[in-house]
């Protein structure tokens, strides 16, 4: 349908690649990941961070919802500098983290606006990789992180219910050809999150799953000082995997602060006026006051920042 072909061509121009799933895909979608939980194979805590909010339900305020669009959106390394002792120290944080709300308000802008056939969006609370994996949006890696051909894992994934009946792309999730002869990640990681053993991570293991603990929660032994290399998150086996090969090096300045923001967030004492100001400084960035200073100090003791 032509109405569909307009969607769909409004976020090709700006650069964006999306796919789309019928809504009555919700029940197989949460068999997905379930099935992992049910088996033991989730730490529970994790699973209770992240995987216990999703909803596999139709919206009620959005009762004619037809189909749920998923999109990649290209996205670099972000960095950020901190003034701190009189030095400018560089830090990063990887794709995926950035600009979350503001991407999202541009897409739903810019096809409700764009279109002209009356569509209507609504975020959909739901595991963006496993619908962008089943519409054959992206495939998986090695190290369970996702891959579009032209950006890579450097892009940034989210999900609308939609009113439009859009094509139902639903498929067998697929990993990347290229991984069956490649064990590059698996050596650069130095938690050993991946194994042969099985497909799915040890995720509870992963830098990225305890670098957004808050602040008053340690670092686990097994991470040592040189491993973290990240404000949030962790690019070690993003860096090392061919398929990055073309956009690894994509970084964008994004932020500066300044000695006084820097040593603000270095005291850990989030009350007052200012905390919400440098909350609201920060969260464009995809950061959280709750992860100062204690990410920030394994970065200086890294000797990475």
């Amino acid at each position: 349908m032509t109405e569909n072909r307009n969607i769909f061509r409004l976020l090709e121009a700006k650069g964006y690649l999306a796919r789309s799933l019928s809504v009555s895909h919700l029940p197989e979608v949460r068999k997905d990941l379930e099935i992992f939980h049910q088996q033991g194979l989730l730490d529970p805590k994790l699973y209770e961070l992240y995987l216990a909010r999703f909803r596999y339900i139709m919206p009620e305020s959005f009762p004619d919802a037809k189909s749920i669009i998923v999109i990649a959106v290209p996205q670099p390394i972000c960095e950020v500098t901190f003034n701190w002792e009189g030095r400018r120290v560089r830090t990063i944080v990887p794709p995926t983290y950035a600009q979350a709300v503001e991407m999202d308000q541009e897409i739903v802008d810019l096809l409700e606006k764009g279109d002209g056939n009356r569509v209507h969006l609504m975020r959909a609370i739901l595991p963006h990789k496993t619908l962008a994996a089943r519409t054959g949006l992206v495939e998986y890696g090695r190290n369970n992180i996702t891959y579009v051909p032209e950006f890579g894992s450097f892009y940034r994934l989210t999900s609308f219910f939609t009113n439009r009946e859009l094509p139902d792309d639903w498929q067998e999730v697929k990993a990347m050809e290229r991984c069956a002869d490649c064990d590059a990640c698996l050596k650069a990681c130095p938690t050993n999150v991946i194994s042969d053993d099985r497909f799915l991570l040890h995720a509870e293991r992963c830098i990225t799953f305890h670098n957004e603990m808050p602040a008053d929660t340690p670092f686990p032994e097994f991470i040592s000082a040189g491993m973290h290399n990240a404000l949030v998150g962790c690019m070690i086996c993003q860096k090392v995997c061919p398929a990055n090969i073309k956009v690894k090096d994509w970084m964008m300045h994004c932020n500066e602060l300044s000695e006084d923001e820097t040593a603000f967030l270095m005291k850990g004492d989030f009350t007052g006026p200012k905390a919400k100001l440098m909350a609201t400084r920060l969260e464009p960035l995809g950061l959280e006051l709750s992860m100062f200073p204690r990410n920030f100090v394994a970065l200086l003791k890294n000797g990475s920042a």
